[in-house]
């Protein structure tokens, strides 16, 4: 139930065809969705977002963001490692006895050029 000023008394407003309640002065329908007050867009038929939900939404956002950010330059570094660790291999063979521990030593270059570490 909502009112509006009229005259200097509070009149009743009514709600619309899909029992919201307009505003004249947001120029938005508000109503109740799950058990909070949402302001709707007339226009767009859609709820406009609660700071919490702008919030998440922001959030994942930079997620994503940094995310790709992460792999595209793993994925350039592997390009650029991998032949350099199969060169070693080749020339130190003793020194990677197994697939394993060359993959462990990959991994482990990669994440220490990610996180700025130099290596020799």
């Amino acid at each position: 139930m909502g009112y509006r000023l009229r005259a200097g008394r509070y009149r009743q407003i009514a709600a619309n065809a899909a029992g919201r309640l307009p505003s004249r002065v947001l120029r938005l329908d508000l109503h109740v969705r799950g058990g909070e007050l949402r302001f709707r867009d007339p226009v767009t038929d859609e709820d406009l977002r609660t700071l919490g939900e702008s919030e998440s939404e922001r959030t994942a956002e930079k997620d994503r963001a940094d995310a790709d950010e992460h792999w595209s330059c793993t994925a350039s570094e592997t390009v650029a490692f991998v032949p350099s660790g199969l060169d070693l291999l080749a020339r130190h063979p003793s020194r990677f006895p197994s697939r394993a521990r060359l993959e462990k030593s990959a991994h482990r270059a990669i994440s220490l050029r990610a996180s700025g570490v130099r290596g020799r």
